[in-house]
């Protein structure tokens, strides 16, 4: 039944004129701060029309700007000759790769020219948010785009964290809540039989918007499958160090497991006891974001 519901809503996502509207709800509210002209940096790596980069592509056209499409190489390295190279004012990408980005370029003194961010993809915490502000001195936007596909569910207003839904076209429900955390249901206003459950916990905002809108706010996004406390928790610390570019808690047989990718010469957390660990430099020539590597390959 949950499959054959989330094949119904992705199927009406993907008509050519759902698909049409969605890349004019996305040009709406890229029209707020993307000027004529402006470089948009993409770094999404699903590109096809009916897929959230190509989306993103398709909306950054509408608007009269010039897409930057980040790949096929997808190191780390690339994306900061990118960034810096094109000179794009804006970004669109997960918001761990953003903030990766942003501290390589301090790290290695590059400066960047980008003032407006927009994040796609998970996790989306308020932290990650924060730090990307704090890192490229920018304002934020947030896309929700559960699955990387043609649903587009909500965008954020600017003026705070967490995305308003979609609400012609979307209504959002909490399951399994805990402490007002729950698992996101997106389910069509047209059929309700169509919907799916997008594989992230979030919470509901329901406090007062400085946008005026009165719908509640989906805030602190993360996946289904990093609810372990002690792994999320550990992974926000590590990522919140300058000094650690990328890393990766899971946990194995014997216990937790990390791989952390550092900037040599800065100064470290504590790090806890675990069944297995893995500190070594950045590699220019090797290193990727570890969200887009399928396995643990490079842990050795």
């Amino acid at each position: 039944m949950e499959h054959s519901a989330r094949k119904k809503l992705e199927a009406m996502a993907k008509t050519p004129e759902a698909l049409n509207r969605t890349v004019e709800y996305v040009a709406e509210h890229l029209r707020l701060f993307v000027k004529p002209q402006d470089r948009v940096l993409i770094c999404l790596t699903r590109k096809e029309p009916d897929q959230i980069g190509g989306i993103f592509r398709a909306a950054v056209e509408r608007v009269g700007a010039e897409p930057v499409l980040w790949g096929p190489d997808l190191r780390w390295k690339t994306l900061l000759r990118l960034a810096f190279s094109t000179r794009a004012r804006v970004i669109v990408g997960p918001p761990l790769v953003i903030l990766g980005l942003s501290k390589l370029a301090k790290s290695t003194g590059t400066p960047l020219n980008i003032r407006q961010v927009v994040t796609a993809g998970y996790p989306c915490m308020d932290w990650m948010i924060e730090d990307i502000i704090r890192g490229l001195d920018c304002d934020t936007w947030g896309c929700f785009d559960p699955g990387d596909g043609a649903i587009v569910g909500g965008f954020s207003c600017g003026k705070s964290l967490g995305v308003h839904l979609r609400q012609d076209l979307y209504s959002l429900e909490l399951t399994d809540e805990t402490d007002g955390v729950g698992r996101t249901v997106l389910r069509s206003v047209e059929d309700p039989q169509a919907y799916l459950y997008t594989g992230e916990r979030g919470r509901l905002d329901k406090t007062p918007c400085p946008c005026g809108r009165e719908s509640a706010r989906l805030v602190d996004i993360y996946p289904e499958d990093s609810l372990a406390s002690d792994v999320r928790d550990l992974t926000a610390q590590l990522h919140s160090w300058s000094s650690i570019l990328d890393c990766r808690v899971a946990k194995g047989q014997y216990g937790l497991e990390m791989e952390l990718v550092v900037f040599p010469g800065e100064k470290l957390p504590q790090l806890p006891t675990v069944a297995k660990r893995v500190i070594r430099p950045w590699d220019p020539e090797r290193d990727i974001p570890f969200h887009l590597v399928p396995d643990w390959e490079n842990l050795a």
